[in-house]
C-alpha cells in the first residue's frame, strides 16, 4: 500500500478546509493508496507533472507519484473559482 506524504501547504489546507471537503479528500486519498495513478496528469501550468482530482464544492488536489514506486506526495490543495450557473457564454 502506498504512503501519502503532504507538503506544508497541503497540510495547512487540509487542516482548514470544511469538514465535508476533508472527508471527501480523505476518501480519495484512501483510493490513491490502492491505485496511485488513477487520476490523469494535469495540464495546469502551476503544478507541472502533477496528477489532480476535484472535491466539491471547489477544491482541487494536486499530487505526484514516486517514479520508482507508488508513494504519493500531495503538492497542494487549492480552492478554485467555480463558475456559477448563468455565468459565461450561453449555448
Amino acid at each position: 500500500m502506498a504512503l501519502v506524504i503532504c507538503s506544508e501547504q497541503a497540510r495547512h489546507s487540509l487542516e482548514t478546509v470544511a469538514p465535508s471537503a476533508r472527508e471527501a479528500i480523505d476518501q480519495r486519498l484512501d483510493y490513491l493508496k490502492q491505485m496511485p495513478r488513477m487520476y490523469a496528469v494535469t495540464q495546469d501550468e502551476r503544478f507541472p507533472g502533477c496528477r489532480t482530482f476535484w472535491v466539491d464544492p471547489c477544491y482541487r488536489v494536486f499530487y505526484m507519484v514516486a517514479a520508482g514506486g507508488d508513494d504519493v506526495y500531495i503538492v497542494a490543495v487549492v480552492e478554485e473559482e467555480v463558475d456559477e450557473p448563468g455565468e459565461g457564454p450561453e449555448y
